[in-house]
Parts: structure tokens; sequence; C-alpha cells
């Protein structure tokens, strides 16, 4: 484990955290962490994962400005089913395609359509998150549970053990945004 694992780590969990308290700093360390990560996955050659640390630095801009500028308190809300439907549909064809162009321009890729899918849905995630959608969650816990599994295989250990914390974390999330859409039906 580098120095820059572990700093990403760091950011990481600072960056879930402030998240399940809805507030917009969350943004800030979840674009450290993913210029950290960037790193990592570079170096264990998970290109999916290092190119997609680039658009979360991205959409940490984003979610940043479209948090910090709702009100202090605001509510979580639910995706439609046909909106869920086509984002999955989309994130299961962006593994598709981006681990066929893997798999070919890069020999030396590592899980080349299982890391390409899992890098759909966490961009599928982190739009629902941008947006306040409460299933941001669900797509987090089903996707960290698979990264888990992926990063025992390449060695990063304390990786996966962040990647099982954020499990819990988008479970007790998902519990705490459920909260307030029970108080308002």
């Amino acid at each position: 484990m580098s120095i820059v694992e572990i700093l990403a780590i760091i950011a990481s969990l600072g960056g879930v955290l402030l998240s399940m308290s809805k507030k917009s700093l969350a943004w800030v360390f979840n674009s450290i962490a993913s210029g950290l990560y960037g790193i990592v996955f570079w170096q264990n050659s998970l290109y999916s994962d290092m190119e997609l640390q680039g658009f979360f630095i991205l959409m940490a801009v984003y979610g940043w400005w479209n948090w910090s500028r709702s009100e202090q308190d605001w509510k979580p809300e639910k995706s439609t089913i046909a909106q869920l439907s086509a984002g999955l549909a989309v994130a299961l064809l962006f593994g598709v395609g981006s681990g066929f162009l893997h798999l070919n321009y890069f020999p030396e890729v590592s899980f080349p359509f299982l890391d390409a899918t899992l890098t759909g849905l966490s961009i599928y995630g982190t739009w629902l998150a941008t947006q306040r959608k409460i299933e941001n969650w669900l797509v987090w816990i089903g996707a960290d549970i698979i990264y888990i599994v992926m990063y025992l295989q390449k060695g990063l250990w304390a990786t996966a053990a962040l990647y099982f914390v954020f499990t819990i974390l988008a479970i007790k999330g998902y519990q705490d945004w459920l909260k307030p859409l029970k108080n308002r039906a």
C-alpha cells in the first residue's frame, strides 16, 4: 500500500461521510480522492477506473455547484423506473464498448469488461448523486460489492477494505436519505 493510496482512502471516506450528511464540501473531498486514485489505478493497469477519476473530478465540480446553490436542508428525490432502466442500460452498454476498446488497445489491461462496466455504473451513480436521487446509494451498493472482489484480485487490499466500508456507508446513506422521503408521504 502506497502513501498515495492511503491519502486517497482518507479523502474518499471524508467525501462519503459528508455526502451522507448532504454537505457540499463532500465534492471537494471526492475531487481530491479522485486525483489520487487516478494515480493508484494507473499504476495497477485498471484503466477504466483511472479514466473514471477524471469524470469524477468534473462531476465533483458540478455536484458542489448544484448542492451548494440549493436550500440548506434539501430533501432527496426518487427516480422513475424508466429513468433507472435507461441509466442502467447505458452503464452496461458503456461497459461493453469501453471494455472492448481497452482490450484491443491496451493488452495489459486488467478485467477490461468488468472494470468498464463498473465504471459505467459509477458514472451513473455519481450522476444520480449530483441530482440528489436516493437511488444513487443502491447503485453504489451493487457496484461497491463487485469492486471489492476485483480489487482483492488485484491485491489492492486496502482499497478493497475501503469499498467494504463504502458498502456499509452506502446502506446507511440510503437509510438516512429514505427518512425524509417517508416523512413526506
